[in-house]
């Protein structure tokens, strides 16, 4: 029996939410799930009243979660914390946008037979070109401001006279990839112990730009389960070029869905038809 913990950051659509929930849900899994606090109380009450009848759901307290911060990597910390508490075997990261492609048979047995601790997405810091998101300071809470706006131009004219941030001990190499990742009690635990005996390293993230994408992944790569870790972080997704963020997934994306290796696909939109084929799939 493989427990699955599914931590979940979401912040709009609690139908969609809902759905997510009641396909993964099954005698080996738990559900701890993070609501932005930026979120109107409404949709959190809706979302709160549709999972009412499930007893392994467990609402943590929301924070205001900012693009580009850290509030978003605090968020996953603390429903990492929760449900440590519990017990599991593997800890998976989604948000409301995502849906298993597979059965839940199928990702337990996959999670089970893993000979890794740990499927997330690493790349090393120059070939994901982040360099300029961790050598210069940022404040979350200036986000969108032009005091944060000078402070960037500040820095970009420093680091070109090598003027820039260093990294904290222990660090000694920075890694990036996706936010969403599926990792085994140990590395979860891992990343717990090592957040408690290394603070100068979560304050050095603290003031990074979008530090979801490489907090995780550095603190393991620089962690003694190294070696241990699939950088398959078995996800599909759909890119254009250059773009921030995936594209939403259509109708003409289910056979290559169906056919993928990947445990999880992301995006879909509140209303996707593309999920309605995958929910008629796993009911085949």
């Amino acid at each position: 029996m493989t427990t699955i913990a599914y931590f979940i950051l979401a912040h709009a659509h609690p139908e969609q939410i809902s759905r997510l929930v009641q396909q993964l849900n099954t005698p080996h899994s738990r559900f701890y799930i993070h609501i932005d606090a930026n979120t109107p109380d409404a949709i959190f009450t809706a979302l709160q009243s549709q999972l009412s009848a499930l007893e392994n759901i467990h609402f943590i307290e929301r924070q205001a979660c900012r693009w580009g911060g850290f509030s978003l990597v605090d968020a996953s910390l603390r429903l990492m914390a929760a449900a440590n508490k519990d017990g599991f075997d593997w800890g998976v990261l989604l948000s409301g946008q995502d849906y298993p492609i597979h059965s839940n048979q199928y990702i337990e047995e996959t999670l089970a037979r893993s000979p890794y601790l740990g499927l997330i997405d690493i790349k090393p810091a120059p070939e994901f070109d982040i360099a300029y998101r961790y050598r210069a300071w940022y404040f979350e809470a200036l986000n969108g401001t032009r005091l944060n706006k000078a402070l960037q131009k500040i820095q970009r004219l420093s680091r070109k006279v090598g003027i820039e941030r260093a990294l904290p001990a222990p660090i000694s190499q920075v890694y990036a990839g996706s936010q969403w990742w599926t990792l085994s009690h140990t590395a979860c635990q891992t990343v717990l112990d090592f957040v408690a005996k290394q603070p100068q390293v979560v304050d050095f993230f603290r003031h990074t730009l979008i530090p979801d994408e490489m907090f995780f992944q550095t603190i393991l790569m620089n962690s003694p389960l190294a070696e241990q870790l699939s950088s398959d972080a078995r996800r599909y997704l759909e890119w254009d070029e250059g773009a921030w963020s995936p594209l939403l997934l259509k109708p003409e994306n289910i056979s290559q869905l169906r056919d993928s290796k990947a445990l999880f696909a992301r995006k879909f939109a509140a209303d996707s038809a593309t999920t309605q084929a995958l929910i008629n799939l796993h009911r085949q």
